[in-house]
């Protein structure tokens, strides 16, 4: 006899391996498409998501060309509407760890401290800045996208994507979101 709650946990997993949601036009031909208008999100600090949407369709064989939305004239087949709804940098923590008269620690957080330290890498010691009882904690950084190809002429949503993606840094966040998410492209 099986277990009454195997069922709850095969979804819970499969739920948290979620892929890309999206969806295509259905009987539009995608091998019209040859060039395309790069809209660049609203969000100032979201410059690398645009960036590297661009180097992967330019990957894929797309002319690329960038504008903000006031300023989208310039002829392209389709335009590319970016969303950055979620942008979460990696944060690393130091953590002082209160040790007893035993010389033992004792895990107790919320009596002590916690400093966010910048900083690209971390490396693990003994001892974090010279500190013996210190412990460094690291958060990941998280990036959700959310993209609609429109028709140039007619605004029609051709194909539209999203995406949340954690990685280590926010480098690995943007580049593994947007690489998740364009798999799903309709190719030319």
């Amino acid at each position: 006899m099986r277990p009454k709650h195997v069922p709850l946990i095969v979804f819970l997993f499969i739920a948290a391996c979620a892929s890309p949601r999206f969806v295509k036009k259905p009987g539009f031909d995608f091998s019209q498409i040859h060039s395309i208008l790069l809209l660049e999100p609203d969000r100032a600090d979201a410059g690398a998501v645009t960036d590297e949407i661009a180097r992967e369709l330019i990957r894929r064989g797309y002319s690329v060309k960038t504008a903000r939305r006031e300023n989208a004239r310039a002829s392209a087949d389709a335009w590319l509407k970016v969303n950055v709804t979620q942008f979460i940098p990696d944060k690393k923590y130091l953590i002082q760890m209160n040790k007893d008269e035993e010389g033992k620690t004792r895990d107790v957080l919320l009596l002590n401290p916690v400093t966010e330290i910048s900083g690209r890498t971390v490396y693990p010691s003994a001892s974090v800045a010279g500190l013996e009882d210190a412990q460094i904690v690291v958060s990941n950084a998280t990036v959700s996208l959310s993209v609609r190809l429109l028709d140039r002429s007619s605004k029609d949503i051709l194909w539209s994507g999203a995406v949340t993606y954690e990685g280590l840094d926010l480098d690995a966040a943007i580049e593994g979101s947007v690489s998740s998410l364009l798999k799903h492209f309709p190719a030319r």
